[in-house]
């Protein structure tokens, strides 16, 4: 919101053209949104896009199991562990699955435990292919789970080990892939189903929820255009907060400003800035 009240305000001072493009995949009150940027001398358009422009559908779901306090929060994540093949065997159809995790250790906690249902298909073809391509794995651990079909990602693994993780999964040859949030953020590899293990992640000393953006981002992963006709994204959380993220995923959760919270700080910087000289340009702003 700062950065596009300065820019606004820099549009009229300047009088150049400047041309704002605001893209959403959840926001249901764009128009509030579209009539914020609009100019005096230029009306915004906004397009409404519905579900049916996605290539692949995607089923979104969101399954609550109790509540935790921060005491507690590492144990609720633990206790998720136990619930992942129930989810996979119901919503996966035996295609690719990322389970999104908070920290490093839950990667490799939520991979063991996957590990010992030995539900997924793997053909001797397969195995073959597994054994061959997994002896040049630095971690011990991570080499012994991907004959089982599970997998974990995360930034402490080599280099090496990473991307051969990677070409695994998109090779169809690795079916459940446990991550941490950063993959969501950078490397492609979509999937058939997404589930994100708990809302919650370990920031800064505690325990707190996931930006909206963030969560997004990782149900994003769901739908391969070039494989599947649908995709799945499921979300882990608790009883208390399950109603936020079905608001979420449905678009029903309204974007309101928060610009007045800091309206002093923004309005001292943008005089530091030197993009407010005079009291008239300052309403301008404000408004």
């Amino acid at each position: 919101e700062a950065v596009i009240s300065r820019m606004k305000c820099v549009k009229e001072l300047t009088q150049s053209k400047l041309r704002f493009v605001a893209v959403s995949a959840t926001i249901p009150n764009a128009e509030d949104i579209g009539q914020w940027l609009t100019s005096e001398n230029c009306n915004a358009v906004c397009f409404n896009l519905d579900e049916k422009f996605r290539p692949v559908p995607l089923q979104k779901v969101v399954l609550s199991y109790g509540n935790c306090s921060p005491a507690t929060a590492f144990k609720f994540d633990l206790n998720l562990n136990f619930k992942l093949d129930a989810v996979i065997q119901k919503y996966s159809s035996n295609k690719p699955t990322i389970v999104f995790c908070s920290t490093r250790k839950s990667t490799m906690q939520a991979a063991s435990q996957l590990k010992q249902r030995k539900h997924f298909i793997l053909t001797e073809e397969s195995r073959n292919e597994l054994r061959n391509r997994v002896g040049n794995i630095v971690d011990v651990k991570l080499r012994e789970l991907l004959m089982f079909g599970v997998g974990y990602h995360h930034a402490g693994l080599t280099q090496q080990d990473r991307h051969l993780v990677e070409r695994l999964f998109l090779g169809g040859l690795l079916p459940v892939l446990c991550a941490t949030s950063t993959l969501s953020m950078g490397v492609n590899l979509p999937a058939h189903l997404v589930i994100v293990k708990s809302t919650m992640h370990y920031s800064g000393g505690v325990f707190k929820e996931y930006s909206a953006a963030d969560v997004l981002q990782m149900i994003g992963r769901a739908g391969r255009p070039q494989f599947d006709t649908s995709a799945v994204a499921v979300i882990l959380t608790q009883d208390r907060t399950q109603h936020i993220y079905s608001q979420l995923i449905s678009g029903r959760q309204l974007i309101e400003s928060s610009f007045h919270l800091h309206l002093t700080d923004h309005l001292n910087s943008e005089i530091v800035l030197k993009t407010l000289t005079r009291i008239s340009t300052a309403k301008k702003w404000i408004c």
